[in-house]
């Protein structure tokens, strides 16, 4: 019996303490989940998982269920730990529990409770991820949470209409994004958040009309971004502040008192206070730069603050990038307190001052109050003539009553009146070695009237080189780069030419730098990369003038870059993720969806030709890069061929000399505009046609070109076909592939090299190229004889003789056709007239054989015909 309750409280005991499993999540959202919750997990302390105790909630298994409304939560007060979210929107009236409860590894949200008036609870919570406590219609106190140490992200107290008064917080230590104190139209007190020490991101105070006061922070020493207190009466601690990284904006009527930030050194935008009911400040003495660290978001602003009426402070403040501006404070009559900058510092816009009173009227004014000799020469201004030492006489700037470019320093004070980036020393024709804005070089040696003394230029009439009656350096002369800016894109926007971003009124012609991949100024998103781009003028006189456009990309998730895959007859599978240029990011997905369901494709089972690789980007919607796929083959670049061409041709495409079925589109080296081979320009030799198919392959054939010069040709043979009664032939035979034609003229020829019935007796043969050239003529005698003759004294024919036969000796023996002989000539000019024995003889066929001189012996026969 005793074993069996001890095994019964044993296995109670570790069923209680039975914890969900991790990364389950709960929701709560009504009595009987609570129940359910409690009796099955009320023994486990920490929970791997989301809880929402939401009123109302529905999850999966809540369907076809009649929940009963939540209310009582007591039972959750065990949770200790809840590594993931933890969010409560309920009906309740007060949330005092949950006093068990020390950590929150997700986002702890109280939100959207109805009927919820007081939070009292939390009080030993040291860690959350984020706490926010919003949009409670009618909560009015939010209390508690006294041990809570860090939050890792944001804390955010707001868009709540009831809430009067927040306590609590006071241990408060780190702040990881953003403090929030909003949108609480009847808030009237706050924490005074002592112990925080670093605000990673903002800090808001905005938006709570009746706010009586802000007063701590005292700990605290960098804000992350921005400091925004808008219309709280009475602002007061930040003794220990070193760094706003952003903004410092205090603004609204409702304010009427501000801390002196003692400590505090770097705005590293915009500081502006404006717009208030202070009627003094004071302080501000360890701020010394403004606006260095964010682009085109950099003033100094006090104005607008209708009963300022003293400033006393900012002694060391020694630089602001972009404007300073002081104006519309009607009460406001001393701007000493910003001699400092002005005297001893740099302003990089304008100097506006405007709409105040007494010696704060004008920026001139001021000048005047903080240098009585601006130029440090030991001359007083009264009596200098030459103000600002540029070497043009304040006679001709205007005498401290004319300022060009409205920056607020009078021309005979500003070194570049005209603001176009180039000193008016330089513009005016004098000298400037070091470039300085001032006359001459170190050291600047002064007269009794301030003007620089051993300098061979300055003190002349200033360059007026367009002869309209205006100085060059009081009018925008010189090529204008414009004016910084800023732009921000996505990677899939349209390309943009970075010209049309420069603020100001550039003049075209200028360069980019560093240089863009298109040449131009167009920036293309794929291939271009974020930062800073330089445009250029260069004038001779001025040297180089320049604006800036920074680019920024509002996401750095990029598709890639649009890309062709060439894929070969032996390649079956590709990483196509592999293959995007210009470093894609991971976890996209592929549209047409590829048959592996990867990255991989398969040349056997994907048939589209192009890919596109797609993701999904929260900031810019869909970004995609495109993958071509090209499918090739082994290159042919057919076989090896000849060309014989005539110095005189035509040009050729040596591709039609190929043999076989070459490919198109490949090179031929020597290089050949479109393998147009032009015989007068391009010399002999061996000329490669190669197409590269890169991973498929390279391959090369060759055409051997003889350029054919217009010359006597040397292999030419003539074959004679003579002494024949009827068909004497000549035939030509030239050992070249080339073609020719023929002729016995000179005047008529033909292709065949063959010519037939020729006459007897000395021709003269005629070759040439048909292309026009090469060339060639020799002369042969066609040797024949008389076919017949009648012996009949009628003075035709009557003799049988030798006609077109060479000149030379020979005998003739002529026989009967049974070989008889009858007679035999021995000379040349011998003849035979139809007789043997002076008897003439009768009608018949005979038959001769003529010997020559040379050994030749030569047949033949002819008719004796009597009528």
């Amino acid at each position: 019996m005793r074993l069996l309750v001890l095994f019964l409280l044993l296995f109670s005991s570790f069923a209680f303490a039975q914890c969900p499993p991790a990364g389950q999540d709960h929701f709560l959202s009504s009595q009987e989940k609570i129940d359910a919750f409690v009796d099955q997990y009320s023994g486990c302390e920490r929970i791997e998982g989301n809880v929402d105790i939401v009123a109302g909630l529905v999850g999966f298994a809540d369907v076809g269920e009649n929940p009963t409304p939540i209310n009582d939560i007591t039972g959750l007060y065990f949770l200790k730990v809840i590594n993931g979210d933890f969010t409560i929107s309920l009906d309740i009236t007060e949330l005092d529990g949950f006093n068990n409860l020390t950590d929150v590894n997700g986002h702890f949200e109280i939100t959207s409770s109805n009927t919820l008036t007081k939070i009292s609870g939390f009080n030993n919570l040291v860690n959350a991820k984020s706490v926010t406590i919003a949009l409670n219609p009618i909560l009015t106190d939010v209390g508690g949470f006294r041990k809570l140490k860090r939050v890792f992200e944001s804390l955010e107290i707001g868009n709540s209409p009831g809430i009067q008064t927040i306590t609590g917080f006071e241990n408060l230590q780190i702040i990881g994004d953003e403090l929030n104190i909003s949108k609480n139209p009847v808030l009237t007190s706050m924490p005074s958040f002592n112990q925080v020490e670093s605000i990673g991101d903002d800090l808001n105070i905005t938006l709570n009309p009746i706010l009586e006061e802000a007063i701590g922070f005292e700990k605290l020493e960098t804000i992350g971004n921005d400091l925004n207190i808008e219309n709280v009466k009475i602002i007061r601690g930040f003794n220990k502040l070193r760094t706003i990284e952003r903004f410092f904006d205090i603004r609204g009527e409702g304010v009427e008192e501000v801390p002196s930030f003692p400590l505090l050194e770097t705005v590293g935008a915009a500081f502006r206070i404006e717009n208030t009911s202070v009627r003094s400040m004071q302080g501000y003495n360890s701020l010394k730069r403004v606006g260095e660290k964010y682009f085109l978001e950099d003033w100094f602003i006090v104005s607008n603050n209708k009963l300022l009426s003293s400033v006393v402070g900012f002694g060391q403040l020694e630089k602001v990038e972009g404007n300073v501006e002081v104006q519309k404070n009607p009460l406001l009559s001393d701007c000493s307190w910003l001699c400092n900058i002005i005297n001893n510092g740099e302003i990089t816009g304008s100097l506006i001052i405007q709409e105040n009173i007494g010696d704060c009227i004008s920026a001139i004014a001021v000048i005047l109050i903080c240098d009585d000799d601006f130029d440090d020469d030991t001359i007083a201004n009264v009596v200098d003539l030459d103000d600002d030492n540029d070497g043009i006489l304040d006679t001709l700037e205007g005498n401290a009553t004319r300022d060009t470019d409205k920056d607020g320093y009078p021309d005979s004070m500003d070194l570049d009146s005209d603001n176009d980036g180039c000193f008016d020393v330089l513009e005016s024709g004098f000298e400037d070695p070091n470039n300085d804005g001032v006359l001459g070089d170190l050291p600047d040696d002064v007269d009794f009237n301030g003007l620089i003394i051993n300098e061979t230029t300055g003190y002349t009439d200033p360059a007026d080189r367009n002869n309209n009656r205006l100085y060059d350096f009081q009018e925008l002369n010189i090529p204008n780069p414009g004016k910084n800016n800023i732009i921000q894109l996505c990677k899939n926007s349209n390309d943009i030419d970075l010209f049309d971003v420069l603020l100001g009124s550039p003049d075209r012609g200028g360069t980019w730098s560093p240089a863009l991949k298109s040449g131009t100024g167009v920036f293309n998103v794929l291939e271009d990369k974020e930062g800073i781009y330089t445009y250029t003028h260069s004038d001779p006189i001025c040297g180089d003038l320049s604006a800036e456009v920074k680019v920024e990309f509002s996401s750095e998730l990029s598709p890639g870059i649009n890309t062709e895959v060439v894929i070969c007859d032996d390649l079956v599978e590709i990483d196509l993720f592999r293959a995007i240029e210009g470093d894609p990011s991971p976890n996209g997905f592929w549209s047409p969806e590829l048959a592996s369901g990867t990255n991989i494709y398969n040349k056997n089972l994907d048939v589209e030709s192009s890919y596109n690789y797609v993701i999904v980007d929260r900031e810019c919607g869909t970004l995609q890069a495109t993958v071509s796929l090209v499918k090739s083959e082994e290159p042919n670049t057919g076989s090896n061929g000849e060309l014989q061409i005539c110095e005189f041709a035509d040009s050729v495409n040596l591709f039609d000399y190929l043999n076989g079925e070459p490919d198109e589109d490949g090179f031929w080296s020597p290089a050949l505009p479109n393998g147009v081979f032009n015989p007068s320009q391009n010399p002999s030799g061996i000329y490669s046609y190669t197409i590269d198919n890169g991973v498929c392959g390279r391959a090369t054939s060759t055409v051997n070109v003889e350029v054919v010069r217009n010359s006597q040709l040397n292999n030419v043979r003539i074959e004679v076909n003579d002494f024949s009664s009827t068909n004497n032939s000549i035939e030509v035979f030239v050992f070249s592939k080339r073609a020719y034609e023929y002729s016995l003229d000179g005047l008529n020829y033909q292709l065949d090299p063959f010519f037939n019935n020729v006459d007897g007796g000395l021709q003269t043969v005629y070759v040439r190229g048909i292309d026009g050239c090469e060339f060639y003529s020799e002369e042969v005698f066609v040797k024949t004889y008389p076919p017949f003759f009648t012996p009949n004294n009628d003075g035709q024919n009557d003799f049988w003789r030798l006609k077109d036969f060479p000149d030379i000796g020979y005998t003739i023996y002529i026989y009967s056709r049974f070989g008889r002989l009858i007679k035999s000539v021995s000379s040349t000019t011998g003849f035979w007239d139809g007789k043997e024995n002076g008897k003439e003889i009768q009608s018949s066929d005979y038959w001769f054989k003529v010997v020559t001189e040379t050994g030749e012996v030569l047949h033949g026969n002819f008719s004796l015909l009597r009528k």
